[in-house]
């Protein structure tokens, strides 16, 4: 019995880790996004909608994920936005997923929000909050790179 009640408290407190490790930011909505933008002035914000059904999505997370890695935190954000529909396969794929960045489950008025149509679309925004990339469908990481960059060397405008 004890053995049975340490490991059931060993597991609560180990579901928490694992939470923080995925980056599984919960749900979001339009609004809260925008805000996430504006929140972000005088950064660069790169903003991934992808699911995890999604093979494009799925092909273009480790770009995503590798370009996180390449830019300091100060100056430029990085959120992923899942479009799943089941909460279930949302929370095992951010589990299974090295994100390195934060990851919301999308409200449905995400998509209208944002007029997103297909996945996987990327938005980047410069340090004024000005959309200047609006990409549907696979995103090759060199091309996410070079749009960062390009904003880094303008002063992110």
């Amino acid at each position: 019995m004890r053995i049975r009640i340490c490991l059931i408290l060993f597991a609560l407190l180990l579901l928490p880790c694992t939470r923080a490790m995925a980056q599984d930011a919960g749900p979001i909505k339009g609004q809260g996004v925008l805000d996430a933008i504006v929140a972000a002035k005088g950064k660069v914000v790169v903003i991934d909608f992808f699911a995890s059904w999604c093979r494009p999505c799925l092909m273009e997370i480790p770009d995503v994920i590798e370009a996180r890695k390449h830019y300091p935190a100060d100056k430029v954000v990085f959120l992923g936005i899942s479009l799943d529909q089941d909460q279930g396969e949302y929370a095992r794929f951010v589990k299974q997923t090295p994100f390195n960045f934060p990851v919301y489950l999308a409200d449905p008025d995400v998509l209208t929000t944002f007029g997103v149509k297909m996945i996987p679309k990327t938005l980047v925004y410069d340090t004024t909050g000005q959309q200047i990339v609006n990409h549907a469908g696979y995103m090759p990481g060199e091309m996410l790179r070079q749009a960062i960059d390009a904003l880094l060397k303008d002063g992110g405008s």
